[in-house]
């Protein structure tokens, strides 16, 4: 049988404390989580910092343009890219999905 000792008390007290410092710890790190995906998702979206380079006046898209044809941003490859095609479509929705991830981990802490 299991008879509580002043050691067993003070070895109980010990982890209690450290996760009240873990759960603090832990809550400044899903914020900081919480923001990097905010930023990740906005930098993705065809307007951020990423994104943007896609588009037919960013520097990817731009040299797309003007290579033209089905590189164009209503060629059979360039539209691919658009926030509308797949490829961007895709990327637009995920970049979405990110930003809202960040959004709900801001919202659970």
């Amino acid at each position: 049988m299991f008879r509580p000792t002043i050691l067993n008390r003070s070895i109980r007290l010990s982890l209690s404390s450290r996760n009240q410092v873990r759960t603090y710890a832990d809550k400044k790190m899903t914020d900081k989580a919480a923001e990097t995906f905010k930023e990740a998702g906005q930098a993705f979206k065809s307007d951020g910092s990423i994104g943007s380079n896609f588009n037919a006046d960013g520097a990817i898209g731009s040299k797309a343009q003007q290579v033209g044809g089905p590189f164009s941003a209503d060629g059979a490859i360039g539209k691919q890219f658009t926030d509308e095609g797949a490829i961007g479509g895709t990327g637009q929705k995920v970049a979405e999905q990110v930003e809202e991830a960040g959004k709900e981990g801001e919202k659970k802490v």
